[in-house]
């Protein structure tokens, strides 16, 4: 609902725009508040990204990720053709109109998560708290179980919870770098202000934004500043950190001194009330201490990194192409929601040999063979680039004041700034590959360390002394247990020729009667142990013998009380984690076999971008 004296940078409905038509003033904006109506196929919160100077192309791709385009984004009313699950959009901003230089991209969620151009504005959320404004510049997303292809539809406001996809993405491209030690070139996103609004009240929109690091060179900070529509600086545009701003007796801040620009808090930072557990890299944030200056218009900082370990492990903000590789479990099978990461390719203890490693908390420790085996055969675990070691989130606050001073629009100008070394990570020219050291045997069993009764097994056998033909694709039988007193004895076969990786999936149910041994199916309950048993003969050497075990644990759902039907029916849960590059993938023999087997559906729609 609009309030008397707001300036709207989106104010009215869609069929209002449309009737108003061209005689309306040059800033006068289509508009979104909380309680309006969801227009199928047409972004919602549309009408405020300045499209009028020609310099902004909205693709929309195919799910598949292939560049054949499948619609084209309507510019002047913000409608698009239909899409599908998985398909996503890209809008590239230009230097000028005629689109020699593309300086960065905006992105957002896939279809139906987001939708098209990639950003919205909401005014008048009375929902917002502890000093945050009632209005805020975002991503197009919807909330969990409303996206825009349900009858339904509730698009993510400010007030939204936590985690639900708020903040637009500006890629940063290697166009707009050139010289280390240097300001690159500035990218403008500019947005209309509404031509009716004769008011001189300011009035504060946060900004939901990350600015991701493509240059292709190492940057060490970056400006980002306010101008009027021609460029200028005015005193009628000004920004805020927050600072002593919050009136709630939980601080005087809106936020804290390291979350003006820091990196995800999944990968460093504290456990606090929205994470469980300690950030992967390290308990501390990690961020750049920004500052505002006396014109109270730009926002700057050029130097090291503070708080966590980042500087450490990767040097100053790395470019995508130094982004170190990561192995991300899919814990709730939904692709839909972030993976954990659980290693990744690096040197964190400096010894100048680069591997797999888990994270600060694990004191860095490398994985086990069983454990490099069940990420290998398992296709809720990839490989993948961890992405947000490019990203930088920001949290600001634009005020605009006397829109008749100002013209029909403003500019949120963004400069990125090149480090002096541009000296690579350990890392980088390295291969992460996920091989099973092959001097010993190894078993592993998963999901684990629970899964949900109803759900497949993948029960793995990695030995070199199994692979007794290299031409051939060799079986290996090994016995499975539970706690019911289940047992299963069950072959697994070779991947691949010459691969030395043994797989077999063993089905599971929730027990309703006695357990049949050797029936292929294992009956088990919640809390009951499941455990693959290896012999390895040949553990390191001949005539040395190894009982190799691995585990898992029948439990419920994570989130769910829901009691397990007759045929191990539950409820996906949700999940959390980082996120990664689905272009960097990894297939072997492997999901060859997981294909056959009607197992690659969840890995093939997690890698839909």
């Amino acid at each position: 609902m609009k309030k008397k004296n707001q300036k709207n940078l989106l104010g009215l409905s869609l069929v209002a725009a449309v009737l108003l038509g061209s005689g309306a003033y040059a800033g006068q904006v289509i508009g979104a508040t909380p309680n309006d109506t969801v227009q199928p196929l047409t972004q919602f919160g549309f009408g405020a990204w300045y499209f009028d100077d020609g310099n902004i192309d909205v693709d929309m791709i195919t799910a598949e990720g292939n560049p054949i385009i499948v619609g084209t984004f309507n510019q002047a009313d913000g409608t698009y053709p239909a899409m599908s699950v998985g398909d996503s959009f890209i809008s590239s901003v230009y230097k000028t109109a005629a689109k020699a230089i593309k300086l960065a991209s905006v992105g957002g969620k896939d279809y139906p998560v987001g939708e098209p151009a990639g950003i919205k504005v909401i005014n008048g959320d009375t929902l917002t708290k502890h000093g945050k404004p009632e209005n805020c510049i975002m991503t197009t997303s919807y909330l969990e179980g409303t996206y825009s292809d349900t009858l339904n539809p509730e698009p993510v406001i400010c007030s939204s919870a936590f985690q639900t996809h708020k903040r637009f993405k500006v890629k940063m491209l290697p166009s707009m770098v050139t010289v280390a030690g240097a300001n690159g070139t500035p990218v403008d996103l500019k947005f209309k202000l509404d031509g009716n609004d004769i008011s001189t009240e300011k009035v504060r929109y946060q900004v939901f934004q990350k600015i991701n690091n493509y240059t292709g060179m190492r940057l060490n900070g970056y400006t980002l500043e306010v101008l009027d529509g021609n460029g200028q600086s005015n005193p009628n545009l000004t920004l805020s950190l927050g600072i002593g701003e919050n009136p709630d007796s939980n601080g005087p801040d809106v936020f804290g001194y390291n979350e003006f620009a820091n990196f995800a808090h999944g990968l460093w930072g504290p456990p606090d009330s929205h994470f469980s557990e300690q950030g992967f890299f390290d308990d501390v944030r990690a961020y750049y201490p920004v500052t505002l200056n006396n014109a109270n218009n730009t926002i700057s900082y050029n130097g090291n990194l503070e708080g966590g370990n980042y500087q450490d492990l990767f040097g100053n903000w790395v470019t995508n192409d130094w982004a170190p590789t990561g192995v991300f479990f899919d814990d709730d099978n939904d692709p839909s929601t972030d993976a954990e990461l659980v290693a990744y390719w690096g040197d964190p203890l400096r010894t100048g040999t680069v591997g797999w490693h888990k994270g600060e908390a694990e004191n860095w420790a490398e994985p086990t063979p069983a454990e490099l085996l069940a990420w290998k055969t398992n296709p809720l675990y990839a490989m993948g680039r961890i992405e947000d070691v490019l990203n930088l989130g920001l949290n600001y606050i634009v005020e605009i004041g006397n829109n008749a001073s100002l013209g029909n629009s403003f500019i949120i100008r963004i400069t990125p700034h090149t480090d002096s070394n541009q000296t690579e990570p350990s890392h980088v020219g390295t291969t992460p590959v996920l091989v099973v050291p092959d001097n010993i045997g190894a078993v592993a069993i998963s999901p684990a360390p629970t899964f949900v009764p109803g759900e497949s097994l993948i029960v793995s056998v990695a030995d070199t002394f199994l692979n007794t033909d290299p031409a051939l694709e060799d079986t290996v039988e090994i016995t499975v247990t539970s706690d019911t007193g289940d047992s299963e004895s069950v072959i697994l076969k070779e991947t691949d020729v010459d691969s030395a990786v043994f797989l077999v999936v063993l089905a599971t149910e929730n027990a309703t009667s006695a357990p049949v041994a050797n029936d292929g199916i294992m009956t088990t309950i919640v809390d009951a142990v499941v455990t693959a048993t290896y012999v390895d003969i040949h553990y390191g050497s001949a005539g040395i013998v190894q009982v190799l075990t691995a585990e898992t644990k029948a439990a419920l759902p994570v989130d769910d009380n829901d009691a397990i039907d007759s045929e191990g029916n539950t409820a996906s849960s949700g999940g959390g984690g980082c996120t990664y590059n689905p272009n960097s993938k990894n297939f072997d023999m492997t999901f060859l076999l997981m294909m056959a087997l009607g197992l690659l559906y969840p890995f093939r729609r997690r890698f839909i971008k």
